[in-house]
């Protein structure tokens, strides 16, 4: 809604009489930037105020959900093409455009993907958020800042959140306030079915790039099947659901074990 407003109507200056309108490189920036944001500020209400993560980020989505209705008053901006003498066309190329034949989206999701991984596996920062996911108070002990590794995550988990936000809206070319509405079940059910999990300390992007893979396969294989909206969400709930009690019986299994080896 932030792009498609930028878009289609700019951005209005009323104190001063005028309204600017950005080329597409600068409205993807500013998408991107308020992405972040809100990442910061989920990052702050779990962190300085020690409100559950998960009561901190489904408040937050519930209050983007209602600023993005509130945007175009629940309506659609139905046309991002853009003004060639404003000069802020192309939006369209960023999810349906390619490059060497491979369309941009793939290529974004593999640079977004490399990116994640070697952050996670190379850098001090990766080590540190599988620390404090581990175990916070060790990691904290360890010398690591528990509370700005938190919000880097959450910035980070803004940014891919925004991205796809614009990817969806330049493949409609419309920006409406409730696309995406149920997509955060598809990235927790890719999550754990990658292997992460939902105790935290345990995750690799490779596998979870398998597990989004193995939703996206499920959810067409659905479609074409003519497998009922309802019984899907029933269907992806109760994989989530499976995903996690064996996610637990395996953390539960390697305790045993490890408890047995040392006696």
């Amino acid at each position: 809604m932030i792009a498609g407003g930028l878009i289609a109507e700019g951005l209005r200056l009323p104190m001063f009489g005028v309204t600017i309108f950005f080329n597409i490189p600068m409205v993807i920036i500013l998408t991107l930037l308020v992405g972040m944001a809100v990442g910061f500020v989920n990052g702050i209400i779990i962190t300085k105020f020690n409100v559950a993560p998960f009561i901190a980020t489904l408040g937050t989505m519930y209050a983007a959900r209602g600023l993005a209705l509130l945007r175009s008053n629940g309506a659609t901006f139905p046309n991002v093409r853009g003004v060639e003498e404003l000069g802020n066309t192309g939006f369209g190329l960023l999810g349906r455009g390619a490059i060497l034949g491979i369309p941009i989206t793939i290529w974004i999701f593999l640079f977004i993907g490399l990116l994640a991984a070697f952050i996670l596996k190379k850098t001090p920062l990766g080590w540190h958020i599988l620390a404090v996911g581990g175990n916070q108070r060790s990691a904290s002990l360890s010398g690591v800042k528990v509370d700005r590794v938190k919000i880097y995550v959450y910035m980070f988990s803004g940014l891919c959140a925004a991205m796809v936000g614009l990817i969806a809206t330049s493949e409609l070319m419309a920006a409406h306030p409730a696309t995406g509405a149920t997509w955060e079940l598809n990235a927790i059910a890719a999550a754990v079915l990658g292997g992460t999990s939902m105790s935290g300390g345990i995750g690799s992007i490779g596998f979870t790039v398998v597990g989004a893979f193995v939703i996206g396969v499920l959810n067409d294989g659905m479609i074409m099947s003519g497998v009922s909206s309802f019984w899907q969400q029933i269907i992806r709930g109760t994989i989530i659901v499976a995903a996690v009690m064996i996610d637990q019986y395996q953390r539960k299994l390697q305790a045993r074990l490890t408890l047995e080896d040392r006696k």
